[in-house]
């Protein structure tokens, strides 16, 4: 073979070459479009079960139109980074979605009727940058009905529920109907603080969390349930203080649980609301109190035991007036609990966004020896807490003498929790016999044949349970406000939120509660962050220290010059120059201590950027070299290999 045909076969060589990576670019772009690898260690990337079942469950065409103020997202990187992904991921959305979801994608400049569309349509602008101008980042969703469902801006801070909201809005055009709520319980929710006296006086004040609760729900509060009552029909049951709820009933519930229905269950080991209800003879609050509504044969049956007493906590007790040692006596009262941020769940769906809630007298949930479900809490107290009796919460409970009582354990306990998994049922040895009357009137009718018990579940149970009813009533968490002679409700806590946050939950169907948080696409450098926050802590013991120099240098000063305001003209000479030897005293410790406090930012500023070049060196340098070796090597390798062929041929 001569020079030129090599030559030539070399060049037809490298045409065919890219010729095959053309077709294979193209073929891979259209046939591999769906096609992921996911690497991320909180898989930010790969699309739950749970939402995939409900893109292929969609019924009916759905738009979807993406704002986001694209050209103005270059003087935010990370907003614009952020918004690469919910387009990324709405584009998945609609490439699974069998054809159901159409996706548009807008960028509202200013003054554009694009930014009319979204000003129309809800979504929210915030000002960004130098020049003010609006920058939009939402979304808009609607059915072929009209019905429109918004995500008004998204928010970084969000980032692990992204997926859970835009799921869920989804579902919810695809299943227009307001989600079905039964409320069975004792307090008297419908009526308010004074009860049904109250509402036979015409003096009925119902319980504001009802009135959020059917703001967004098809709610209705059952009084006196029969066990008929409780069915499939309800999506979700609501129990509020479930004091005096008969066998029946309790074997409705655990059937409805059993066979999938979703329950949401206020129990109090001792309710301060319905302690304080008026008697209807004599219209003072009932000697005795209240006896607790803990319903223990229905929860120890699915694995949870909820301890008879109340948690106190110290670090977390309200401050009360308590009308002792003279009037307006501020104390700590251990049984009433301001819950924070970091009392909350931060990886559940339905306390992720609470930062507050008030609680009374709560009850303290754990696992049952050998229960099977698993138990995971939503709400807890601090380690500054322990167990004490009901009992002394009645009568008149002294916040001093509760105080004197406590003795912290140092152990968690669990306010409210999440209980999924297998469960069996409450009466193993079938439904509770009926009553005397009941027994009669079912002579007198016929009645349909009792359903077939259910054992146990055949799927995951879903419970929400909250060992506090008190949290419902509202001078727990709303404040009353007068102006211009109407009544105004502030909010002090998010007692509300939390149980329309649940319904919400466990309203949708199993793929949705079934979505957990995912991780944040925006990760610190937790090495580089803990050398900073160690050198900052550094600096600032220094930078203390010098204050305290600074302050005992000036006290100095204003005693020498108190001295030579009342020392005669001889001593103000020597007053005068002990005052400069300590002015120069003083300045050569500021030059010595910010010299030490620069060394310090120095010696930090040269830890981080050791390690940010080492990671770069890695990511940029390290990689590329490593592939250029192993190309290099397999050169080597081919050559050799050609080299002994042309020997021994």
């Amino acid at each position: 073979m001569n020079a030129r045909s090599k030559t030539l076969l070399t060049g037809t060589g490298l045409v065919a070459a890219f010729a095959l990576f053309f077709a294979v670019n193209v073929a891979s772009n259209q046939g591999l479009r769906d096609a992921r690898l996911d690497l991320t260690q909180a898989r930010l990337y790969t699309l739950s079960d749970g939402t995939r079942n409900v893109l292929k469950g969609l019924q009916e065409p759905i738009t979807l139109r993406f704002f986001f103020s694209d050209k103005l997202a270059t003087q935010a990187p990370q907003i614009k980074q952020y918004g690469q992904r919910v387009r990324e991921l709405l584009e998945r959305y609609a490439a699974l979605s069998g054809g159901k979801l159409r996706l548009e994608v807008i960028d509202p400049e200013p003054f554009s009727e694009a930014e009319d569309r979204a000003v129309a349509a809800g979504i929210q602008a915030v000002s960004l940058g130098q020049s003010g101008q609006n920058f939009y980042f939402g979304l808009v969703a609607t059915n072929s009905v009209d019905q429109q469902e918004s995500i008004p801006f998204f928010q970084a801070e969000k980032e692990q529920f992204l997926e859970y909201d835009l799921t869920k809005l989804i579902y919810g055009l695809n299943n227009p109907k307001k989600p079905s709520i039964a409320i069975i319980g004792s307090l008297p929710l419908e009526y308010g603080p004074g009860g049904i006296m109250a509402a036979m006086r015409g003096q009925a004040q119902p319980y504001l969390v009802l009135g959020q609760v059917k703001q967004f729900f098809d709610a209705k509060v059952l009084e006196a349930p029969k066990p008929e009552d409780i069915t499939d029909k309800f999506d979700t049951i609501v129990l509020a203080h479930p004091k005096d709820l008969s066998d029946e009933a309790q074997y409705a519930i655990d059937q409805f649980v059993l066979k999938g229905g979703r329950l949401i269950a206020f129990v109090d080991p001792y309710s301060e609301t319905m302690a304080a209800m008026p008697n209807p003879m004599t219209g003072q609050p009932m000697p005795g109190g209240d006896s607790g509504s803990l319903l223990p044969k229905l929860f120890q049956s699915w694995g949870v035991d909820i301890e008879p007493k109340f948690v106190a906590d110290l670090s977390l007790a309200q401050r009360v007036q308590t009308g002792r040692q003279g009037a307006g006596a501020i104390a700590d009262y251990i049984p009433w609990l301001a819950l924070t941020e970091a009392q909350m769940s931060h990886d559940d769906i339905i306390t992720a966004q609470i930062t507050s809630i008030n609680v009374a007298s709560a009850g303290a949930i754990k696992k049952r020896e050998g229960g099977t479900t698993t138990i995971t809490p939503l709400m807890q107290s601090s380690k500054n807490a322990m167990l004490m009796d009901v009992a002394d919460l009645r009568g008149d409970p002294n916040p001093q003498a509760l105080a004197e009582k406590f003795k912290a354990t140092g152990e968690t306990y669990t306010l409210a929790a999440r209980i999924t998994g297998p469960a069996k049922t409450a009466f193993p040895d079938g439904p509770p016999a009926p009553k005397a009357a009941d027994a009669k009137d079912g002579e007198k009718k016929e009645a349909a044949a009792p359903a077939p018990q259910v054992k146990e579940s055949a799927k995951p149970i879903n419970v929400v349970l909250v060992a506090d009813a008190d949290l419902l009533d509202d001078r727990f968490w709303v404040r009353t406000q007068q102006m211009f002679g109407q009544s105004l409700y502030v909010p002090i806590a998010a007692n509300a939120d939390f149980l329309v946050n649940a319904i919400d939950n466990l309203s949708g169907s199993g793929d949705l509660i079934g979505l957990r948080s995912r991780g944040k696409s925006q990760r610190p450098f937790l090495v580089i962050e803990e050398l900073r926050r160690s050198a900052d802590q550094q600096y600032q013991a220094r930078e203390r220290a010098l204050q305290k120099k600074l302050d005992e240098t000036e006290k100095q000063i204003a005693e020498l010059q108190s001295k030579a305001g009342t020392g005669g003209s001889g001593s103000n000479a020597l007053v005068s120059a002990e005052q400069q030897a300590a002015i120069e005293g003083l300045r050569a410790e500021i030059l010595t201590t910010r010299k030490e406090l620069r060394n310090v930012q120095r010696e930090l500023n040269r830890d981080i950027e050791k390690l940010q070049l080492g990671v770069k060196f890695i990511n940029i340098g390290l990689v590329p070299l490593l592939a250029a070796l192993v190309a290099i090597g397999l050169g080597i390798a081919w050559r050799r290999r050609r080299f002994v062929r042309s020997v021994e041929g």
